[in-house]
């Protein structure tokens, strides 16, 4: 069995077919339609689905059974969960304060020892800087200033 014929639903053999168009209000074919109500598995089908339907038409509303749902309900909830989450909050603060003070003020002391100044290395390109060439000590032009 392959991935595509498990998803694809097997047809509807046409008889079943014409009989469930015609309670649906559809229109059929006269014919079809006596040919599949002289088969005694398509009659039975018939009123099954006869009785299927004046079964759902009768049934009454069903009632939400997920519990009260008033609104002050609600607001419990949520005060309650707020307030599990403050007193978590505070909990795990002073504990850590409790480390903290419990392990006193030691600290690690790091010293870098810089043994020799570092070289520049040389560059690869010189540019000269000529006063009035291609350096000047003002604004730049075409600036307006600061």
């Amino acid at each position: 069995m392959t991935e595509h014929e498990a998803i694809t639903p097997e047809p509807v053999p046409v008889p079943y077919a014409v009989v469930e168009a015609f309670l649906d209000g559809e229109s059929v074919d006269p014919r079809a339609l006596r040919h599949a109500l002289d088969q005694r598995e398509i009659r039975d089908h018939l009123i099954d689905l006869l009785v299927l339907r004046e079964g759902v038409r009768t049934m009454a509303p069903t009632a939400w059974t997920g519990g009260d749902r008033t609104p002050q309900r609600g607001v419990l909830r949520w005060l309650a969960a707020a307030a599990a989450v403050l007193i978590s909050l505070t909990a795990g603060y002073y504990t850590g304060q409790r480390t903290v003070a419990a392990e006193g003020s030691q600290g690690v002391e790091t010293m870098v020892a810089v043994e020799s100044t570092p070289v520049a290395p040389k560059p690869t390109q010189v540019i000269k800087l000529q006063p009035g060439v291609n350096w000047t000590d003002g604004p730049a032009p075409g600036s307006k200033g600061r």
